[in-house]
């Protein structure tokens, strides 16, 4: 008998922006232009391609995933159950700034990447035993992560 994993109500991976994977490739490339010209041209090649496919694995394998499924909020490596979750609030710029600047609560969960802070999700939850009253997370979909936890 197998277990068929339901689908998701919202899965997504925070990558970094095309620009990011750019840099990291450009770096690779200094390296391997610099093996190549010592040494080998083709041990320049290789570098290249060995280097630049391991940091565009390294950099996906470290993007977190934001999931909602029937029963949890998944952020990361961190759970959240369904049930401690009251509601759901989508934040434009200014919010989100309020919300992790100096005026921030310190016992918030935060999950932000630089590249996506611009709007996020504002969680807050019902759990006494948490010590975190409300979680932050970036979206790239916002509006759909609160439609799916509402």
């Amino acid at each position: 008998m197998t277990c068929v994993k339901p689908a998701p109500l919202f899965r997504e991976r925070l990558l970094p922006p095309g620009w990011v994977f750019g840099i990291a490739l450009a770096l690779a490339a200094m390296v391997a232009i610099a093996y190549g010209a010592a040494l080998d041209p083709w041990l320049g090649w290789i570098t290249f391609a060995g280097a630049g496919f391991s940091v565009s694995w390294l950099l996906w394998l470290t993007s977190p995933v934001v999931e909602v499924t029937d029963t949890a909020l998944i952020a990361g490596r961190a759970r959240l159950p369904r049930s401690s979750i009251v509601g759901a609030t989508l934040l434009d710029g200014a919010g989100t700034r309020i919300h992790r600047g100096p005026l921030a609560d310190a016992r918030t969960f935060v999950l932000l990447r630089p590249w996506r802070a611009s709007t996020a999700v504002l969680v807050t939850l019902d759990d006494p035993t948490d010590p975190h009253p409300t979680w932050i997370l970036t979206s790239k979909h916002p509006d759909r992560l609160v439609r799916a936890l509402q």
